[in-house]
Order: C-alpha cells, then structure tokens, then sequence
C-alpha cells in the first residue's frame, strides 16, 4: 500500500534513502557521505518540505520510496519535480516505482500544478522507459551533470505536461 510518509516515518526513510545513496550513487544529486552525516531531524526536515514523499512497505519495512518537490517562488510555483525515487532491489519489476510515480503525478495533479519534472542518469534505461510509459518527455540532456568518483554522468531532463 503507497502512503504519504510524514515525520514519524523518519528513521524509516532514512534507512532506505540512505541505501539508495550507498547502492546507486549515480542515480541521486545527494551523495551518501553528506546525507549519512544528517540527524534524524533533519530527515524529519525533509519530510516537511515543500511537496511530499510516498513510501510502500512490505510488512513493517519500507521498501520503496518517491518524492515531490513543489517550487515555492511566485513565478515557478507551477512547476514540481519528481526526487528520490527508488524501490529496493528484491521488490523491483512488480509495478512498485510505477505505482508510487503514479502516486506523486496524482499529488500534484491534486495541487494543480502544470508541469512534472524529472532527471534520470543516462543509461537508466529500465528508468527511462518507466517516465516515458508515464508520459513524460525528454526535453536535453545535461552534460556531466554528476560527478562520482571521478566519473561523470549525463543527465537526460524529462518533463510531463499536466495541464
């Protein structure tokens, strides 16, 4: 079942935002050794901001995880962008990132915002193909836009047009 995480699902959300920074680098602007530094209020913070984030379980574990940021200035409030996405390796193929996008598409149809963001690392194709049966669009490609030891990645920027 996919629900709204708040702050009592801190220590949860950390677990697992932590492992998807430790297991795919790549695939995340946030790196592993920042975030793992962060108390537990500082997840909490994070779990208040702008937006939300959707987790789904598997008994008392969490094992999948999305979020939406929403831009707070007047002249992009419009706008939000889909962060964090991420299932745990053993829950993966069964629908779960796509019902759990789908669930951050709905929150912000909810809020009436007119376009859906995204990045997905080049070479994310199983990623790729999920934004696109979604909807969403490739718009460029930001070159080297990580950097994890010493190696760059590109990013391809997608967008969903929800008006």
């Amino acid at each position: 079942m996919i629900r709204r995480l708040d702050v009592s699902d801190a220590a949860a959300y950390r677990r697992i935002r932590l492992d998807a920074l430790r297991w795919h680098p790549e695939a995340f602007g946030s790196s592993y050794e920042e975030e793992s530094e962060y108390a537990l209020d500082d997840f909490r913070r994070h779990l208040a901001l702008p937006g939300c984030v959707f987790g789904v379980g598997a008994g008392d574990r969490l094992v999948g995880i999305a979020g939406l940021y929403v831009q707070t200035r007047r002249k992009h409030r419009h706008k939000g962008t889909v962060v964090g996405v991420y299932v745990e390796a053993g829950h993966r193929r069964g629908g779960t990132a796509q019902r759990l996008v789908e669930a951050v598409i709905a929150q912000a149809r909810q809020q009436e915002l007119r376009l859906l963001q995204l990045t997905v690392t080049v070479g994310n194709d199983s990623a790729r193909r999920l934004y696109s049966r979604l909807g969403f669009q490739s718009f460029g490609i930001e070159r080297r836009a990580l950097l994890v030891e010493g190696v760059f990645y590109d990013e391809e920027l997608m967008v969903l047009d929800l008006a």
